[in-house]
């Protein structure tokens, strides 16, 4: 069985500042689960669009407190990411390269440039289980938290866009 979750969000900034954002994420107290992210390679192609490749390191919040005393204490991720200022879009692929023998979890996520003010943000995961009893409960553990985690991202970002780019206060 497959399962999917998708987020959708428009944020109140523009791209540049949510793809500055984008970068700043992590380390972040707010986020936990990500422990440490390490750039594998970085280079611009001949569109100008930077191309990078990032190794996360997490801690196991998404997983069941059984399964960590099964699999260890951390968990990695792969991630590849193609930021293109001219179309004013970010892409980004993930997946998980631990325990992949118990369950594969891929996500794509979008930051798109909608108008001069607003960036729309789409987020699918994707998640099967190959453990066939447990498949269904891994599944919807993973999908459950990993939605949370999305709501989290999402409240991290704002905070990081809100200080890169301030909104304008008013004098009255």
């Amino acid at each position: 069985m497959v399962m999917t979750q998708r987020t959708e969000h428009v944020y109140p900034h523009a791209w540049a500042v949510v793809s500055s954002a984008f970068w700043r994420k992590y380390p972040n107290p707010a986020l936990p689960h990500v422990e440490k992210m390490d750039v594998l390679s970085r280079f611009l192609d001949d569109r100008g669009r930077l191309h990078t490749a990032r190794l996360c390191r997490c801690v196991p919040s998404n997983m069941p407190a059984w399964a960590t005393t099964l699999l260890g204490n951390y968990s990695y991720v792969y991630e590849e990411t193609i930021c293109d200022p001219e179309a004013r879009t970010l892409h980004l692929k993930s997946t998980n390269l631990s325990f992949r023998s118990v369950a594969v979890v891929d996500e794509v996520c979008d930051y798109t440039s909608v108008d001069d003010r607003h960036t729309k943000y789409t987020q699918t995961s994707r998640v099967v289980a190959h453990v066939p009893i447990l498949a269904k409960a891994l599944e919807e553990h993973w999908i459950e938290r990993g939605a949370e985690t999305a709501q989290q991202g999402l409240r991290a970002m704002e905070a990081i866009c809100d200080a890169v780019a301030p909104p304008p206060s008013s004098c009255a």
